[in-house]
């Protein structure tokens, strides 16, 4: 479905089956989890499954055309997979590394669609194991990262650039590192009115001889280039990065371009650092008891300790969470309240999970869950895949404390103390506005740096107000005596302004007899 088609209500279609309708939509919500090109689509036909019509069944059944096609795919899979499938299966060899992945990949893979078809599975409703549930998610990570690459090789004569004025092995030598100087990057606006880009570690550059206009320039006979991945950027660079003109990059294998030719220059396509953070979680090892408990088949259906309802009759004040949760629907206060329940359960697990497709209002809870356990005394540590998704939970938190404080204390919330709420991260990445930079770490460094100053801080204002204590009789005296100076001074200046205004009005009289 395109961005660009409008779904609504249609309040005067012919109403079609619910009970068929949310069925439908039920079983695309596991499809998105290895299809995300059709997550948003599937998140808008799901806004309507309380009163569906028949352009809504349109529109989902041209998603079940697709989810068939799937499942027939799935099943030829599962009966052998195709006898000329170049790759290996990464989870065959856990040390092979994403990014070595990527940077073999050559232009006829990128573009074809079919790369991964029979090895992108169905994600089942249940797993039997925890290497299942991460192996789900292993292709469909290299295919989302397939499909990006493709996306901007298609605007390659749109993407940042530079040319290349060295390019040397770096050590260990063999180890496919290169350091590379460049004079300048060019275009930097030029990606689909984006941000100017700027040089970070895990970006994936082409390495050409020429600078591409056109996939098919990179196609010539004869053209040389190869992709290259940033893993390092000096420290002694520019802060922001914006013209960070050296850098480190490694090559899959020994690259021919920089010894052939001496026109060199660097493309940048993606950045990889989000898909590679993703690949080392579905590889990792370690401590797994969390996502063990929420894999677990009866986790779902869990009911409510008895126990603990019995013990507690209630005591952590469920009627104050209702009261704060007022503003939610019926299911983001269930889901709140269902933690809250977890939390205070001495016998059962205290993993909730929180989940529903785009536009649910899941940040909502999240903040309104958090702002919740901060009134109630609670340390919480809340982490995001993204910089967006962190930023967004900590504004709408902070937004709610203030509006709590100006309601309960009918006080302006510039009076409010913000120090049980801290925010870190990259500055910069985080794209922190002015309603929630007083609660960012290096913003709180920065003030209590100056209130710890020897001349500015709290020990200089401390120490002149002993001084005014101790001896206050002398400094009044003092203050009266640096009082009537300056009065001295004012009437001095002001009588030698008078004799000289007197003197000019005598000058002009004489002038004019």
């Amino acid at each position: 479905m395109s961005t660009s088609v409008k779904i609504n209500a249609d309040l005067t279609g012919k109403q079609v089956d619910p009970t068929l309708y949310r069925s439908m939509i039920g079983s695309l919500l596991y499809l998105t989890a290895s299809r995300p090109d059709i997550a948003f689509s599937v998140g808008v036909c799901a806004r309507f499954q309380t009163n569906p019509k028949e352009s809504h069944l349109t529109a989902v059944k041209h998603h079940q055309t697709l989810r068939k096609k799937i499942l027939e795919e799935w099943k030829r899979s599962m009966e052998g997979e195709s006898s000329n499938t170049k790759r290996a299966r990464p989870n065959d060899h856990h040390d092979h590394r994403f990014l070595d992945i990527v940077l073999s990949w050559s232009l006829a893979d990128i573009y074809n669609e079919n790369l991964y078809k029979n090895q992108v599975e169905n994600i089942p409703q249940l797993f039997e194991s925890v290497q299942q549930y991460f192996g789900s998610y292993v292709y469909p990570l290299l295919e989302e990262t397939r499909a990006q690459l493709h996306s901007s090789i298609e605007i390659i004569s749109e993407a940042p650039f530079a040319e290349v004025i060295a390019f040397d092995e770096s050590k260990p030598y063999g180890s496919n590192l290169y350091d590379v100087k460049i004079d300048s990057w060019r275009n930097r606006f030029g990606v689909r009115g984006k941000e100017p880009y700027k040089t970070l570690p895990g970006d994936i550059f082409v390495l050409a001889d020429a600078k591409p206009e056109h996939v098919s320039d990179l196609q010539r006979i004869g053209r040389q280039w190869a992709f290259v991945t940033v893993t390092k950027i000096p420290e002694d660079e520019n802060e922001d990065n914006s013209t960070c003109t050296s850098f480190k990059v490694k090559a899959l294998k020994d690259t021919e371009v920089a010894g052939v030719h001496k026109s060199l220059f660097v493309i940048f396509l993606i950045n990889t650092i989000t898909n590679k953070r993703i690949w080392n979680a579905l590889h990792m090892s370690g401590n797994l008891e969390i996502i063990k408990t929420a894999l677990r088949t009866n986790y779902l259906i869990e009911e409510d300790c008895g126990l603990c309802s019995a013990q507690e009759g209630g005591s952590w004040d469920e009627k104050f969470v209702i009261n704060v949760t007022s503003k939610l629907n019926e299911s983001q206060t269930k889901a709140v309240l269902a933690c809250f329940h977890k939390m205070h359960c001495n016998h059962k697990s205290a993993v909730e999970l929180i989940w529903g497709p785009p536009g649910t209002g899941k940040t909502k809870t999240t903040s309104t869950l958090l702002f919740t356990l901060l009134r109630m005394g609670c340390r919480t540590l809340t982490c995001a895949p993204t910089n967006a998704a962190i930023t967004q939970v900590a504004s709408r938190t902070l937004k709610l404390v203030k509006e709590s404080f100006e309601t309960e204390f009918e006080i302006d919330s510039l009076f409010l103390s913000l120090g049980d709420i801290l925010l870190f991260g990259n500055k910069e990445r985080l794209k922190l506005g002015s309603d929630i930079e007083e609660i960012h770490l290096d913003y709180r460094v920065k003030r209590l740096t100056e209130c710890l100053g020897p001349l500015t801080g709290w020990r200089h204002c401390f120490a002149s107000m002993i001084d005014l204590l101790e001896d206050c009789v002398s400094q009044y005296n003092i203050f009266l005596e640096n009082e009537s100076f300056k009065e001295r001074e004012l009437n001095n200046q002001n009588e030698i302004k008078e004799k000289g205004g007197g003197d000019e009005s005598d000058g002009s009289k004489r002038k004019c007899k």
